[in-house]
């Protein structure tokens, strides 16, 4: 691993100048790619979610660029608990399920589903469960066990959630339902 990458990463911080140039480094040295994944998915390096914030944003424009990488960040999207990092890979779940430019296999298709159930009734903050809301609603348009499954969870949670769930859960609703 470039150690200069890997401190650039360590720097890092959450305003969007920075997280931009990081982004457009990568994109300007498609090499450093496997680092940042490597960063990213190495739960026990302190600065993983610092990885994930320019995966989350690499993968929102150059969906394609991850293909080579979606397994490993397929396996290790269940096992995040820094709440920056869900928050990012929740963006990235989404982003991976409706993007055109790749087509996930089967076996992703449903880590990402099963993780954004997790999201949706567990303990996760707002923007995860949004975001798993917004994947599940994209699968649910072939599949009705989710469009029921998702339904449930969204009545049953409605009244106790925040503006921001209620509002995302209103859209995905909507849209499921149409």
């Amino acid at each position: 691993m470039d150690m200069t990458f890997f401190n650039r990463i360590a720097k890092s911080n959450a305003s969007t100048n920075c997280r931009n140039g990081n982004r457009d480094f990568v994109l300007e040295n498609p090499e450093y790619l496997k680092d940042l994944v490597a960063i990213a998915t190495d739960l026990t390096n302190k600065n993983h979610y610092k990885a994930v914030w320019i995966i989350e944003m690499l993968v929102e424009t150059h969906t394609k660029m991850l293909t080579p990488f979606v397994d490993v960040i397929c396996e290790t999207i269940p096992k995040y608990k820094h709440e920056s990092a869900i928050r990012g890979m929740s963006r990235t779940a989404f982003f991976l399920s409706t993007s055109k430019a790749i087509s996930l296999t089967e076996t992703q298709q449903e880590k990402l589903i099963e993780i954004c159930l997790d999201w949706l009734i567990g303990d996760a903050k707002v923007a995860p469960k949004a975001y798993a809301m917004y994947t599940l609603g994209h699968y649910a348009k072939n599949q009705d066990w989710i469009k029921e499954e998702l339904q449930n969870i969204i009545n049953k949670d409605f009244a106790s959630q925040s503006a921001g769930y209620k509002a995302a859960a209103r859209e995905v609703l909507k849209k499921i339902n149409t």
